[in-house]
């Protein structure tokens, strides 16, 4: 138990104000798939909740209606469009990202995750660069807490930006609600 309050502790809440509600539904789900250890969950979510935002995004609708199937799936080339269109992409890179020379890790992670590829993932996250194969080690091996946080943070900063730019149907009183604001 005292491992939860941790986690709840080091997430807080989010407030998005009027937000659409599969948004708030989908950021709830992450918060509480990470909470219990359900890190792969988390990611997904969290991933799913920045792959929402840029489809109800009106600057982004131009690039959704040439799309086959109508929705921007989290790519490399949506995340270059959502940043030349001005959704605050930055926000989900690494510092090493910013430039696009490289698949960010945001998406890696979530690509991984949504096709089960567990070997995959241990490749992209730098599994076989880190660890130690003369000590032993815990199946499964991916996805970790440090992963889901940092996915969890660079989604929640995203959308939390992206409210308070007033993008369509989101006003800009968004904001990230801290234990000491709830106390």
């Amino acid at each position: 138990m005292p491992h939860i309050l941790q986690r709840v502790r080091s997430i807080g809440g989010v407030y998005l104000g009027n937000a659409p509600l599969s948004i708030m539904v989908t950021d709830t789900e992450a918060a509480y798939s990470f909470v219990l250890e359900l890190y792969a969950a988390a990611i997904f979510f969290d991933s799913r909740a920045v792959e929402m935002a840029i489809n109800m995004d009106s600057r982004m609708q131009e690039q959704k209606s040439r799309s086959d199937r109508e929705w921007l799936n989290l790519t490399l080339d949506v995340l270059k469009d959502a940043r030349d269109q001005g959704l605050p992409v930055k926000l989900l890179l690494n510092t090493d990202e910013v430039e696009f020379d490289h698949k960010p890790i945001f998406v890696s992670r979530r690509n991984k995750i949504i096709h089960g590829d567990l070997e995959g993932y241990k490749e992209v996250t730098g599994f076989y660069r880190t660890t130690d194969f003369t000590k032993p080690y815990r199946l499964p091996v991916a996805p970790g807490e440090e992963d889901a946080y940092d996915q969890l943070t660079k989604s929640r900063k995203f959308r939390i930006q992206w409210t308070r730019e007033g993008s369509t149907n989101i006003p800009k009183n968004a904001r990230f609600v801290s234990e000491q604001d709830v106390l």
